[in-house]
């Protein structure tokens, strides 16, 4: 007996891609790409964010992200975010779920959770998806997703499987841009306005140097001194020199505008500080001035504890509780939870430009 229309599985929706591949090679690319990503994931907030080894992160697109969240995460809650320090330690692209990661074991848990308890709810959402793309210069596009209520498993699982096709996307804007760049008919370069770059082909002749790259390769000795070296140095090893540093690598054999040749940066963007998760921090800030009991009674009320749950956690009294806050307060010189939080920002932060 044939099967009617009817029978027959319901296949998924997929998002709308077509303006994202119509624009590929353009300024409007990822913005497209995202928005498409986001209309099919019911997304209330995306972005995309460049994540860089050593520098700090920086928005490429950033028109759904209110202004304060964007303050708030690059003046030091960078350095909590699970995905950041997921693909800084293990160097793993993919498409990553914050509820994924909260449950997970381990360091990357604990952060995910800490995270989850006392950053995330700036953001007003309940679940967060990243879809990491790498890039060169030793970075990665997150494109990232929030939405007010968690990810199902087959929305991630439609994500995974569209994966390689996200990445061959963003990996020919790239090539696209380049091409675009070496042959002066676009200025747009796809990163950071503060990141200057220049392409020499496989004979080290320039076929590109980028406007800042001008202004800034000359003004020093260093600095010029620390361009050669790099060209020589590992892949992807990064030269301080001053506010800035230097790192190069080999571009591909099919890489445009310059088969198996090399592309430089000089990254002026404050360095990004390491990962940290928030159980350290708060014992290294306030081991000099806290007893242990009042440290623990900080780290829970830093990931938004209130006295009641934190007197369950430790086994006290929630009267005990309040004595030991009151305690906490004098000794630090606050009078308020936001005041105690914002202690942990500046210790950690990273204020940006």
């Amino acid at each position: 007996m044939a099967r009617t229309k009817s029978d027959l599985p319901a296949t998924p929706p997929l998002p709308e891609l077509s303006r994202a591949i119509e624009s590929c090679g353009a300024e409007q690319f990822q913005a497209a790409l995202v928005e498409a990503i986001a209309n099919f994931l019911g997304a209330e907030k995306r972005g995309v964010l460049q994540y860089s080894r050593h520098a700090l992160p920086h928005y490429l697109v950033r028109d759904h992200v209110p202004e304060e969240e964007i303050d708030f995460y690059l003046a030091g809650a960078y350095r909590f975010d699970p995905f950041f320090h997921h693909w800084r330690e293990l160097d793993v692209n993919g498409v990553l779920s914050l509820a994924e990661l909260n449950t997970s074991e381990g360091q990357f848990g604990e952060s995910a959770r800490d995270y989850v308890r006392r950053f995330q709810p700036k953001t007003g959402m309940a679940d967060e998806i990243a879809v990491l793309c790498p890039k060169i210069g030793g970075a990665v596009d997150n494109y990232f997703f929030l939405r007010g209520s968690p990810f199902t498993e087959d929305e991630l699982r439609m994500l995974r499987a569209l994966h390689p096709t996200i990445l061959a996307l963003n990996d020919l804007n790239q090539r696209l841009i380049l091409s675009a760049l070496a042959e002066g008919t676009s200025h747009f370069t796809g990163f950071p306005e503060a990141d200057a770059f220049a392409i020499d082909d496989s004979h080290g002749k320039q076929c590109f140097a980028s406007t800042s790259w001008r202004k800034l390769v000359g003004q020093t000795v260093a600095l010029s001194d620390a361009v050669a070296r790099a060209r020589e140095a590992r892949p992807g090893e990064p030269l301080i020199v001053g506010n800035a540093h230097v790192i190069s690598e080999k571009l591909g054999a099919e890489f445009p505008p310059a088969p198996n040749g090399r592309i430089t940066f000089i990254i002026e963007r404050p360095l990004a500080s390491s990962s940290l998760v928030l159980s350290e921090v708060v014992e290294n800030l306030f081991a000099d001035q806290l007893t242990q009991r009042e440290i623990s009674i900080c780290y829970l009320a830093l990931r938004g504890f209130p006295s009641t749950s934190i007197a369950e956690q430790l086994g006290i009294a929630v009267g005990t509780v309040k004595n030991h806050r009151k305690s906490i307060y004098r000794k630090l010189d606050i009078t308020t939870e936001r005041e105690l939080f914002l202690l942990l920002l500046n210790h950690v932060g990273t204020r940006p430009e």
